[in-house]
Order: C-alpha cells, then sequence, then structure tokens
C-alpha cells in the first residue's frame, strides 16, 4: 500500500460501489431472514458479529501492507470479492438448512442460544470479511482521495438499500440473500481490470462465471426453502403459502382444533375451519372459514378480545386496527356493529391472502358492503381520518418482526405509547371505548405497562383512571403460564350499567377482573395488584417512588421512547452479562445486547491495540498523533450510529410504514452523506474540520426540536407529504455527516499514508459498538438522548482533531518507527 498517489479510476469507484451495494443488501437481507428464523434479538446479535467482520479485513490490510504492496490492487480486491459472493451463497444455504433443534429444542416456543447457532453467527461474517478487503484495500491504495473513494461507497450503500426491497418481495428472503453474490461476482469483475498496466488472468474469470451460475441455479430450485424457523420443522408443518416483502414474511398453515388466545374456558360450542396467518413464523391471526352466516362464527364473541361488546353492544361503527386474519373484524360484525373499519399495515395480508388465495374462504370478508379495509399502519389512518368510532379495537397486534430498518425497530412499537393513545381516544364518539389486548408472560407486566399507558393518556385529558379504565384477563391458550390482558379505555368513565354488565359477563364467560371501576377486590397476582396501584394512586410521586420498587419497569411509554414490550432496567445490565437461560427473551432484550456490547468493546480495544503492537514490531509507520487519530475515528463512528438509529426510531412513528423509512432514513443519510463527501470533505482541511465539527453537534443538538416542530405540524399529511418532509429534513444532515471522516483519513494520510487501513477499520468496529450503544441509550433514557450523545460525540471529535494537528501537522512527512 506504498502508493496513495495512485490514480484512483471510474472502474475502481465502480468496484467499490458494488462492493458497497452488495454488502448493504447483504446486511439488510440478513437482518429479515434472521428475523424470521431466530428472534430479532438474535439478529441484532449475528447483525453485530457480521459486520465487525469489515473491521477484521481492515487490520489484515494494515498489518500486511508490506507484503501486499507490490500485488496488484485489482488481483487483490476480484480475489476477495469473489470470496465475499461464495460466503453469501453459502450463508444463504446455511440459514436455510438448519435443523430445529439448533434452537434449543423448543420447538414452536422460543429460540434458546446455542453452540450449533454460534456457528451460523459466526458463518454470517465471512462475506462482510471478504467485501472488508476490497473497501480497506481501496481506501489504502487510494487514501489521497479517500473522499471519492468515501462516496462511492456511501453512494452504493445507498442503491443496495433500495435495491433490498424490491429483491426481497420477488424473491423471498433466503433467495433475495442468495442474490447478493451477484453484486459481489460483478464488483469482482470491475475490479479485476482496475490496473490497466497489469495483465489480467483468465481464472477469475472462470470462477466468477462459475459462482454466477452456481448462484442462479439456486435460486431457481428449491434449495434455499426454509426447513426451519423459531424451532418449527417446516419439513413437517408445510405452509400452504408463503409471502414475502421487506418487512415480513407471512405463511398460512392449516390450523384444525385452534381455540384462539383467550376463548373462555367455559365455552363449549363449535368451532369453524380455521388457517393460520403466521408472520414471521412468530405472531399467529386465524382466518376462520365463513359463508355469511354470523352464527356460525358467534365463537368470537366468547373471546378475550371481543370482552367490549358486553359492555357497548351493537356499535354503530368500529374501527379494528390490524385486521390481519379478519377474527376481529368478525366479532365486530356478529355483535351487531353496522360498519366496521379494518386497517392493516400488511398488503400482502389484505391483497393476496384475504382478498386473494383465500376470499372465498373467508367468505369475501373483506370485499363485503359493510366493511371497510386499508392497508395503512393504524395510528397514521386514525391520526388523519374525520371518522369517529363507537369502538376502536386493537388485539394482539405483537409481531416481533424487525423491519428493514433494524435497530429493535418492530412494526407494532409506534401503537403503544401514551400519544398514540391519546390520539386513538380523540377519534371516540362520545360513550365511545377503546379496547386493546396483548399477552404478559413469564417475568413480564404487560398488562401493568398498558394500564400505565392508559392512566397516563386518560390523565392528559382531565380524566379519572379509576373511572375511565377497567382491566379484564384469562389465560393465555397458547401457553398456560402466561396471561391475556385486555384493558378497556372509555374517556368520559364506565356507568353503573356498564360495570354491572361488566361484572356479570366476567363471571358468566369464566374471565377475571384486573380492575373493575369503582369495585373493590384482592388482586389475584402481583401484576394485579401493578394495575390497581397504577389505576387509583392520584399522587404521582408517591406513584413514581412505587414503580422504581418493582422488578420490571411498566412505565408509561412516549413516542420518544416507544419500546414497549421491553422491561428491563438498566440496573440489571451486570446481571445480564451473566451467563444463563430464559424461557422467552421477548422483552427481556438485555440479556442479549449486554454480551452483544461487551464484544464490540473488546473488538473495539482489539482493533486499536493489536496493530499498535504489530506497528512497534515491524516498524511500520509514524506513532506521532496515534492516539488523536484513533479516537477521533472511534467518536464518528459512535456518533453517527447514534444519530441513524434515533433518526429510525423516530421515523418509523412518523411515517408508519417500514419500507418508506428504509429509503426516507439510511438511503438519504448515505447519498447526503455521499454527496457531502465528495463536494465538500476536500476543501474542509486544517482548522476548517474542527469548526465543521462542532457545526454538525450543534445542528444534531437542536434536531429533536426541530424534529418535534416538523413531525407535529405534518403529522395529518398524506404520505407523500411526510416522506418529502422527512426528505428535505435529513438530507442536509447527511451532507454534513458525510464530511468529517474522509477529511479526517486524507489528514492523517499526508502525515502517514500505513495508518489509513486501520483507521477505517477502527471506525467500522466503533460503528457496530455505537449501533448497540445508540440502542440501549433509545431503549433506557429515549431517541433525544441518543440524539444528543451523538450531538456530543461530534463536538467531542474536535478535541482529537486539533490533537493530532498539533502532533503531527499535516506538510510533516512520515518518520518510522
Amino acid at each position: 500500500m506504498s502508493q496513495p498517489t495512485a490514480a484512483l479510476t471510474r472502474r475502481a469507484l465502480w468496484g467499490v460501489g458494488l462492493t458497497s451495494a452488495s454488502l448493504m443488501a447483504t446486511e439488510i437481507t440478513l437482518t429479515r431472514v434472521l428475523s424470521v428464523t431466530v428472534w430479532y434479538h438474535f439478529a441484532f446479535f449475528a447483525i453485530s458479529v457480521a459486520l465487525l467482520g469489515t473491521s477484521v479485513s481492515a487490520l489484515v490490510v494494515h498489518m500486511l501492507q508490506r507484503r501486499w504492496q507490490e500485488r496488484s490492487l485489482g488481483a487483490l480486491a476480484c480475489g476477495f470479492a469473489l470470496l465475499q459472493g461464495g460466503a453469501t451463497l453459502a450463508v444463504a444455504l446455511a440459514l436455510s438448512r438448519v435443523r430445529p433443534d439448533w434452537f434449543g429444542g423448543l420447538s414452536g416456543a422460543f429460540t434458546l442460544f446455542t453452540w450449533k447457532l454460534a456457528l451460523v453467527f459466526s458463518l454470517t461474517m465471512l462475506p462482510f470479511v471478504g467485501g472488508g478487503f476490497v473497501l480497506s484495500l481501496a481506501t489504502a491504495r487510494y487514501a489521497a482521495q479517500v473522499h471519492r473513494v468515501y462516496f462511492a461507497d456511501l453512494v452504493g450503500a445507498a442503491v443496495g438499500c433500495i435495491v433490498t426491497i424490491p429483491l426481497i418481495s420477488w424473491l423471498g428472503g433466503p433467495r433475495a440473500l442468495a442474490s447478493c453474490a451477484c453484486f459481489a461476482t460483478l464488483a469482482a469483475l470491475v475490479m479485476r481490470s482496475v490496473d490497466p498496466r497489469v495483465p489480467s488472468r483468465r481464472a477469475p474469470l472462470v470462477v466468477a462465471a462459475a459462482l454466477l451460475a452456481a448462484t442462479l441455479v439456486v435460486i431457481a430450485s428449491d434449495a434455499l426453502a426454509l426447513r426451519a424457523a423459531k424451532g418449527v420443522d417446516l419439513t413437517r408443518t408445510r405452509p400452504e403459502l408463503t409471502l414475502w416483502n421487506s418487512f415480513s414474511l407471512v405463511s398460512v398453515f392449516d390450523a384444525p382444533g385452534f381455540r384462539g388466545w383467550g376463548l373462555s374456558p367455559r365455552y363449549q360450542g363449535a368451532l369453524p375451519e380455521q388457517k393460520s396467518l403466521v408472520i414471521d413464523m412468530n405472531a399467529l391471526t386465524p382466518i376462520a372459514r365463513f359463508d355469511g352466516d354470523l352464527a356460525k362464527v358467534a365463537y368470537v364473541l366468547s373471546d378475550m378480545s371481543a370482552f367490549v361488546y358486553q359492555l357497548v353492544p351493537k356499535p354503530g361503527s368500529v374501527c379494528v386496527v390490524g385486521a390481519g386474519g379478519g377474527k376481529d373484524v368478525l366479532s365486530a360484525l356478529a355483535a351487531g356493529a353496522k360498519h366496521v373499519t379494518g386497517v392493516e399495515i400488511n398488503p400482502l395480508i389484505v391483497d393476496d391472502v384475504m382478498r386473494g388465495r383465500y376470499r372465498e374462504f373467508s367468505g369475501g370478508l373483506y370485499t363485503r358492503p359493510d366493511v371497510d379495509v386499508h392497508v395503512e399502519d393504524g395510528r397514521t389512518f386514525l391520526r388523519r381520518s374525520k371518522q369517529r368510532y363507537d369502538v376502536i379495537l386493537i388485539s394482539m397486534v405483537d409481531t416481533s418482526a424487525a423491519t428493514a430498518a433494524g435497530a429493535y425497530a418492530l412494526t407494532e412499537n409506534g401503537l403503544y405509547t401514551t400519544e398514540a393513545f391519546d390520539e386513538f381516544l380523540e377519534r371516540l364518539n362520545p360513550g365511545g371505548v377503546l379496547t386493546v389486548s396483548t399477552v404478559s408472560l413469564p417475568g413480564l407486566a404487560v398488562g401493568a405497562r398498558l394500564a400505565a399507558i392508559a392512566r397516563a393518556a386518560v390523565r392528559g385529558r382531565g380524566g379519572d383512571p379509576s373511572r375511565a379504565v377497567a382491566v379484564a384477563h384469562t389465560r393465555w391458550v397458547p401457553r398456560p403460564d402466561s396471561v391475556l390482558y385486555d384493558v378497556m379505555i372509555k374517556p368520559d368513565g364506565f356507568s353503573e350499567q356498564q360495570t354491572r354488565a361488566m361484572q356479570h359477563a366476567l363471571v358468566s364467560l369464566g374471565f377475571e377482573p384486573g380492575f373493575v371501576p369503582g369495585r373493590a377486590f384482592s388482586p389475584l397476582s402481583a401484576e394485579d395488584s401493578f394495575v390497581q396501584t397504577l389505576l387509583v394512586e392520584h399522587d404521582e410521586a408517591r406513584l413514581e417512588a412505587q414503580l422504581e420498587r418493582w422488578p420490571v419497569d411498566v412505565s408509561a411509554v412516549h413516542d420518544e421512547r416507544p419500546f414497549f414490550f421491553y422491561q428491563n432496567r438498566f440496573s440489571d445490565f451486570a446481571r445480564a452479562l451473566r451467563p444463563g437461560k430464559t424461557t422467552h427473551l421477548f422483552g427481556n432484550g438485555l440479556a442479549v445486547l449486554a454480551k452483544v456490547l461487551a464484544l464490540a468493546l473488546g473488538m473495539l480495544v482489539a482493533c486499536s491495540l493489536l496493530p499498535l503492537a504489530w506497528m512497534r514490531r515491524v516498524k511500520l509507520g509514524d506513532a506521532r498523533g496515534l492516539g488523536a487519530d484513533l479516537a477521533y475515528v472511534a467518536s464518528l463512528g459512535v456518533g453517527f450510529m447514534c444519530v441513524e438509529i434515533a433518526l429510525v426510531h423516530r421515523v418509523t412513528l412518523f411515517l408508519g410504514q417500514p419500507t418508506y423509512t428504509l429509503v426516507a432514513v439510511l438511503c438519504v443519510l448515505l447519498l447526503a452523506g455521499g454527496v457531502g463527501s465528495r463536494a465538500f470533505a476536500a476543501r474542509a482541511a486544517g482548522w476548517r474540520t474542527g469548526v465543521w465539527l462542532l457545526g454538525v453537534g450543534l445542528v444534531i443538538a437542536g434536531l429533536p426540536a426541530v424534529l418535534e416542530l416538523v413531525f407535529g405540524a405534518a403529522r395529518g399529511a398524506a404520505l407523500p407529504g411526510r416522506v418529502l418532509a422527512v426528505v428535505v429534513l435529513i438530507a442536509p444532515l447527511g451532507v454534513l455527516l458525510g464530511v468529517p471522516l474522509p477529511a479526517g483519513l486524507a489528514r492523517s494520510a499526508r502525515g502517514d499514508s500505513a495508518r489509513v487501513a486501520w483507521l477505517w477499520g477502527v471506525n467500522g468496529a466503533a460503528s457496530v459498538l455505537g449501533s448497540i450503544i445508540a440502542t440501549l441509550v433509545s431503549l433506557h433514557a429515549g431517541t433525544h438522548a441518543a440524539l444528543w450523545c451523538g450531538a456530543g460525540l461530534y463536538v467531542l471529535a474536535a478535541l482529537p482533531w486539533t490533537a493530532a494537528r498539533l502532533a503531527k501537522p499535516e506538510t510533516q512527512k512520515a518518520r518510522p518507527l
């Protein structure tokens, strides 16, 4: 790598862009596939491990640069790009062929961490090692023009974001992952001839042709059909229909004898033939055979989710959020509703399943004149709707499905916040009721958190939670050690007649009371005790003190911290680092996050210290200003991820569409960052970079206030208008963020080009660490805090920048150790 002034050709830039596009598409698709095959907590772990592969390759490039300095960049990059392509195909095949016992032996339940899964996760690192070599080699060879390399890297990554959406929809997750090998192979062919004076060999062409052919054959065959997911053997339990999009896998299975989630223990009637519509091999919504005779599906009124109709019989209008397979639509019709509005975020469920293949089976439920179904996020629909309803029903809208944007951004997060409940209550007719039901697993207190949000929403509107909130529960049918809670909110308070009806219905259906307004009874569980305290305690300070003493966090969540299912406290962090088994990770993600944080921190330390020992041994490069350089690129890596992840969460709530979040945040940030690198990085030399960093920090620090202002003003706009608002807001920020890293690498290259690949690797490792830190900060302190952390890190980066300039002026030549 002794040629930092080598001419940078367009072909080399194309090779870098294709490699980056392949890596980004692999990362996003891998997140989607792992969210299906294992739980998202493990997907987050696996992606973090995989991305560390780019840092490993950068360190190897740094330490072996003398050995490779006479080698053709094209030959090296071509070989590693082919390695990336082959590894990507191998990962797709491996993930499709894991056996159910690799998931801890809990068939149909929750994934446990096993050593076999650890092997699969380690395998996912290989594509990123191969692609990382290509990017690191290009960065080191063209160090003097690193701003152009960085431009190609970011633009390629943005293209990878865009391409991933149709790839997953057209091919499905595993096949889309395999297709990423084609991008890597094309990058290999481009990089092969990047050195025009070095004769090209035929062997890479043969390998590339064989790899492309193998990839196409595998994609066209049945080799990539999933064999197991979350411990379920799909070779025995075969789906009738499988559909993919960028934020879900939708499967339909035969479901003989399915009794729902909270069917009354006293129901003895018949059940119709049913199908199970399953999202990401986890969240299930039934499709009942229906011929138009509501009497044949009257069982739906005996389910806990339909308990509200005991209090509001024959409602005039009902809105079902998360309509899914139509069970809650049927219950509204069976209760005598004159009109039902269904809202479902997933177009596959509405268009391909309910209005498509299973239209006849479901009796054309979604095409009835008294039923309207809208494909939209429920909260966004109700926010823009002018209609009011007698009942708004949200039942088991809990997919734990990772959006393509990743970062613990789950598709249902925005429905369970105080602001969301307030918006739902705003759309009720006088006397209307909002009813929300979900399950509380062992070790969690989801019912209590629902009560806390209900309390905050009612008090925010000047109401009395002890009169306006009622809670009922029953055992969750699929898992008797869990409880299905139903929280009902009537802003103007339940009447005495409704309270009596509630008590009578609880007895007749065999359900248990959690809280009945105006009635005293002994709590049946610790969670019931939490619920009662939340709804009757009027002293906020005293309630806050009690909440702190409870074993899990049940405080009301807000849009700024929308993680409803996450109930760990930060004080649990040390305990989460210790090995141990849990029957589930739903809401207990700290057990994984703490371990990933330790791994990433160890990797960052290794990336910083191991090359230092190596360079002293082989007398490679100049040590002056090294500590400042390392601190600089590490600060930028962590800071950028704090900003990106916070924006993903906030924009997901605002847009209500995971796919558009991917484009509006990740893609725009990357594209704009590339523009910033190409247009301004070379000019931001010397003291200007320090000023630029301070400016970036100030802009990010003010971003929370700007976001609240813009999102508040545009929240009622149509989707195109909201997307445009996000793009206009984020693009200038992306330009600003795209300058500091290439400016710093270029300054370092002018003093000592030997360390550029090293700094590139440290920045990559810091980015992985930053994604975990940003997630933890967002989970425990909120997204605004994550943005302020990012702002502080960009301001702090100005300090090592200044220190590096004082220790090693840019005009001074490198001095060997």
